[in-house]
């Protein structure tokens, strides 16, 4: 298609760069550095800060002597913080799960209730959706790989909802958290302060940005 950008080799890529973006690349080292990160990964994502204007042909206009090095190093200080932003969310997540699964058992009859019954969920809820969950949940336990879910699925009749919850896709347990009965979300909003602008609890955590948790 004539809007295909033909390929460039690591050298053609570095020309590129001095001649139609005046940025300069040039050498052994710079070239490595293309090479680890990639062209459209390191250019197109860590640009932004060195960008001055827009030309004539609406290309972007770069602050004079930029270098590859530069972007380089933008990208290096993002890793960092992904490193460390992943460390608390992760954090966060295992959190959260943990506490919900406390909740959710103990809202229903402290676990005599199962969490694949439709009765262990928000009556209010379309069943279907219910149904269509404990499937899901069902799924993605019988393909874990996790030594303790195969133990569990071997020896034991039920799964309990600590193996469920630490197991299910975020996605997933997202959903179970929104199709929970209403004590089970409200105890969430309550950990986290997490209200509304009336200052009700805001029972939608499926809107809840996960870097709102941990906080409370």
């Amino acid at each position: 298609m004539a809007n295909d950008k033909a390929f460039l080799t690591y050298n053609q890529q570095m020309r590129h760069l001095r001649e139609s973006k005046k940025i300069n690349c040039n050498g052994t080292v710079d070239k490595t550095v293309l090479c680890r990160s990639g062209y459209f990964n390191l250019v197109n994502g860590y640009k932004n800060p060195f960008v001055s204007g827009t030309g004539a042909d609406g290309e972007h206009l770069y602050i004079k002597n930029t270098n590859i090095k530069h972007l380089n190093y933008v990208k290096g200080f993002d890793d960092e913080l992904r490193i460390i932003l992943l460390k608390y969310i992760s954090k966060a997540e295992e959190e959260v799960r943990a506490f919900t699964t406390y909740k959710f058992d103990e809202v229903n009859g402290n676990g005599k209730c199962s969490w694949y019954q439709v009765e262990a969920y928000n009556p209010d809820c379309d069943v279907k959706k219910v149904i269509a969950l404990i499937s899901k949940a069902y799924g993605e336990i019988s393909r874990s790989q996790s030594d303790y879910v195969k133990f569990y699925m071997d020896n034991h009749k039920n799964i309990p909802t600590w193996i469920m919850t630490k197991v299910i896709t975020f996605s997933t347990f997202i959903d179970l958290v929104e199709l929970s009965k209403d004590d089970v979300k409200q105890s969430l909003c309550k950990l986290y302060s997490i209200i509304d602008d009336k200052g009700y609890f805001y029972l939608n955590l499926a809107r809840i940005p996960l870097s709102s948790l941990g906080r409370g």
